[in-house]
């Protein structure tokens, strides 16, 4: 019988593609969908609901899943419309630790003042496996400078 694969074995050469990479992008794909459509129990079934989950956005870092779900709840209740949409994401696991980075832009219409929420930037994704389930457990999102976006012209 073949010893277990010790973790710098497992980690040492990423998987960039295959089906951990395949399963980490159809979450992506879901959690796009679920975003737009402002299904917050979809998108949020996608989150590691844990005292470790860290989301860092241009409003703030939020440590633990309460104070992070807390704020997001707080912002869709807020939109009376939006729209996510991801460039190509580049996916590399290690073992059971998935990292994404991608372009974003979203588009949507606060109801606070009527005003035109449209924002893209970069974003950096960390999943865990959880019960052979991949879950996310890090999001940090920055804003980009406005017309540097090259969501539809990069080579990945």
């Amino acid at each position: 019988m073949k010893p277990a694969a010790s973790a710098l074995e497992r980690t040492a050469q990423p998987e960039v593609a295959g089906p951990n990479v395949d399963a980490v992008l159809r979450i992506m794909d879901s959690m796009e969908k679920a975003w737009s459509n402002k299904d917050l129990a979809e998108l949020f079934s996608h989150y590691w609901h844990n005292d470790g989950f860290v989301l860092f956005t241009s409003r703030g870092a939020y440590y633990g899943w309460e104070v992070a779900k807390q704020m997001l709840t707080a912002y869709f209740d807020n939109l009376e419309e939006i729209s996510l949409k991801f460039g190509p994401r580049k996916v590399r696991v290690f073992g059971d630790v998935a990292t994404v980075v991608y372009e974003w832009r979203t588009d949507g219409w606060s109801k606070l003042n009527g005003a035109h929420l449209l924002r893209e930037g970069y974003g950096t994704d960390v999943f865990l496996q959880q019960s052979g389930s991949w879950k996310l457990y890090h999001n940090h999102v920055s804003l980009g400078r406005g017309a540097t976006s090259r969501m539809q012209d990069h080579p990945w």
